[in-house]
């Protein structure tokens, strides 16, 4: 009875979570970027997602994943968000303080196993991704699965990170600059 009921609490938990999401983007959705940005992070407080102070989103992103996923996006003090971003909340999303995003990144948690010849999109899979603090991210980059971006870390526009970037580290397509000797 008890596994029965802390069950249906967990599942209600996750429906409210997804009822206030969906209220979120269809009022909030219908505001042009840039528009109504403080209210548009407080809405997204409160559907669950851990946001510090002085962060802002000044575009509605999209949230996708199973389950409740809002708590799965952990955002420090003083970030920045453009329009357009796109989390994939199947696993952990967290960024650090002072972290800039450009214009439609997107942060993907789900993965495939490769390993298999005959089927290369195997097996589904997720993994968290973790973003340092002072980090800059251009616009329309993409952050792939399980992928570590250090404090400081600089990434161009339209690169894809699909293997962890040390701290301090500008990289640019295929390039990757240590940001160190500017400082």
């Amino acid at each position: 009875m008890i596994a029965a009921t802390s069950f249906a609490i967990e599942r209600a938990t996750r429906l409210f979570g997804s009822v206030r999401l969906e209220a979120v983007e269809r009022v909030l959705g219908l505001f042009p970027p840039f528009v109504a940005s403080r209210v548009l992070t407080a809405a997204l407080r409160a559907t669950g997602v851990q946001i510090g102070r002085s962060s802002i989103f000044w575009g509605l992103p999209t949230l996708t994943g199973e389950g409740d996923i809002c708590p799965r996006l952990k955002i420090g003090a003083g970030c920045g968000f453009n329009f357009g971003c796109h989390f994939e909340l199947d696993d952990e999303i967290a960024f650090g303080e002072h972290v800039s995003v450009g214009h439609e990144v997107m942060f993907l948690t789900r993965t495939h196993t490769t390993s298999n010849p005959v089927r290369r999109a195997g097996a589904p899979g997720h993994a968290p991704i973790s973003v340092g603090s002072g980090a800059w991210l251009g616009s329309r980059s993409i952050v792939l699965a399980g992928v570590t971006i250090g404090a400081g870390a600089v990434i161009g526009a339209s690169v894809v990170v699909s293997k962890d970037v040390p701290p301090d580290i500008l990289v640019t397509g295929s390039r990757r600059i240590s940001l160190a000797k500017w400082g």
